[in-house]
């Protein structure tokens, strides 16, 4: 299931906005096709290189954990990546079908790798809200320009 649908106005006040989802079969292979969406997506919205991995990485992340923690149902359940870009500001939600479970990372004697993602998401983003429903978890990540 893939759908990329785009819709773009443009205003004097505000200057152009964007809207365009994505949805993908929740599978780790679809990662890539979810960073290449998200990197043309923020070069046409005018971030800068540095601005550009870093929504690479949150939006990644978001992603990842959609897949392996929110597809009860595996590679049968979709994950969408809804994005708006106005005013400067580029806001993307992460909607999967599964129900969140807050993990934070292990600090212990044993190095840990996992855990990390919402801590990342966070220091990399302007805004991070997670919100839980009956049909699943969206994460909401917002980056303004400037």
């Amino acid at each position: 299931m893939n759908s990329n649908k785009i819709a773009q106005t443009s205003s004097a006040d505000n200057g152009p906005e964007l809207h365009r989802v994505l949805e993908i079969a929740s599978r780790g292979r679809n990662l890539a096709k979810v960073r290449a969406f998200i990197e043309k997506l923020a070069v046409e919205c005018g971030f800068d290189d540095s601005d550009v991995f870093e929504i690479k990485v949150a939006v990644g992340e978001a992603c990842a954990n959609a897949i392996e923690h929110g597809s009860p149902k595996g590679g049968a359940n979709t994950v969408r990546i809804i994005t708006d870009y106005s005013q400067e500001c580029l806001e993307i939600e992460v909607v999967d079908e599964g129900v969140f479970k807050p993990r934070f990372p292990a600090f212990d004697s044993q190095l840990n790798y996992r855990g990390r993602g919402i801590p990342f998401m966070l220091a990399l983003m302007d805004e991070v809200e997670i919100k839980e429903s009956e049909e699943g978890t969206t994460v909401r990540l917002v980056k303004c320009r400037g």
